[in-house]
């Protein structure tokens, strides 16, 4: 055996040993921590949790609405990590503190004296601590509440996601409400337009140009069989009506082709309209609820038993090493 275990065996015998020669101040101070832990824990007042879990859409604002085939695109798609914080900005705003404070009646129920000074910040700390906002990997949002009611606990969480629903329902209709008016808008304009392409068209079609194409075909026939025939009369006739016809049958092919357009862009508008009337009324869901949150059965905190472990355990740790201490300086004592 060399020097060295010979030597770790001396200090394993001398830890042993101080051990062994305090375990009746072990003993006291683990019994004792053991009846205070004990006496603390049960001082602390049970805390009660609840949550609930919900999943964002993919953003559906009239914007995207206007350049997607799909009208319904984000309805039924959950969104990604910007829609994710997008929501937790919304959870976290004051707005949101304010309503769910000021709809329960919270500060009272947490015994802030709302006529004090600073009771305002008070509840918004209060709010922090017992109102945790925490995303996830998989791109929703859990909502935790701590309360010592776990009636309070389960009503709080859903509060809080009824008003942050309707507080991003409100943030979309401010900004689809002046979508909205600016469609309309743009609705009339195109169908004014339309109404007066639509008159310009009756009115080459009431000077003939009914169907230029196959008129013109026509009309080239006949000019070519008169100047085969040199029919004079004939064809000074067609000169005429081909050159009425010629100014518009150019303008009905003209007038037809934009009408077209111009109905095609109307429907496109209507159909964008009736995304922006939705949105603007509030009408699409903001957020998909996972699970709503139950009334706990069974408190969350304290965890008493660990508790009165981990302070026990401490407790004669913290002992053994003053034990330590106590002999290291009693050591140092005999050498100086």
């Amino acid at each position: 055996m060399d020097n060295n275990d010979i030597s770790m065996d001396k200090s394993m015998l001398s830890i042993a040993q101080t051990i062994w020669d305090g375990r009746k101040t072990i003993i006291i101070v683990g019994i004792l921590a053991v009846v205070i832990s004990t006496a603390v824990s049960l001082l602390i007042k049970n805390q009660f949790k609840a949550t609930a879990t919900i999943f964002p859409p993919v953003a559906n604002q009239v914007s995207k609405e206007l350049i997607t085939e799909n009208k319904q695109e984000g309805l039924t798609t959950f969104g990604e990590t910007e829609e994710m914080e997008q929501f937790l900005q919304v959870l976290s705003s004051r707005t949101l503190k304010d309503k769910v404070i000021s709809r329960l009646n919270l500060r009272h129920h947490w015994g802030i004296d709302s006529t004090l000074k600073g009771s305002r910040f008070k509840s918004y700390k209060k709010f922090d601590k017992q109102i945790k906002i925490k995303p996830t990997r998989y791109q929703s949002i859990n909502i935790e509440v701590m309360d010592r009611d776990p009636e309070w606990a389960a009503n709080i969480v859903n509060t809080v996601v009824e008003y942050s629903d309707s507080l991003m329902r409100s943030i979309k209709a401010q900004v689809a409400v002046n979508a909205l008016k600016a469609l309309e808008k743009q609705f009339a304009m195109v169908e004014h337009d339309l109404n007066n392409l639509q008159d310009s068209l009756a009115l080459a079609i009431s000077n003939g140009a009914i169907n230029p194409k196959r008129q013109a075909t026509v009309f080239y026939k006949e000019y070519i069989n008169a100047l085969l025939k040199a029919d004079n009369a004939h064809l000074k006739k067609l000169k005429n009506e081909l050159y009425r016809f010629s100014d518009h049958g150019a303008k009905s092919i003209r007038y037809a082709g934009e009408i077209k357009d111009l109905t095609e862009r109307l429907n496109e508008l209507r159909k964008s309209i009736v995304v922006a009337r939705i949105e603007a009324n509030q009408e699409i869901p903001t957020q998909f609820i996972i699970d709503h949150a139950d009334i706990p059965d069974k408190k969350a905190y304290p965890k008493r038993t660990v508790i009165v472990i981990t302070s026990t355990l401490s407790a004669i740790i913290f002992a053994i090493f003053l034990l330590f201490l106590q002999q290291y300086l009693k050591r140092l004592k005999k050498e100086l």
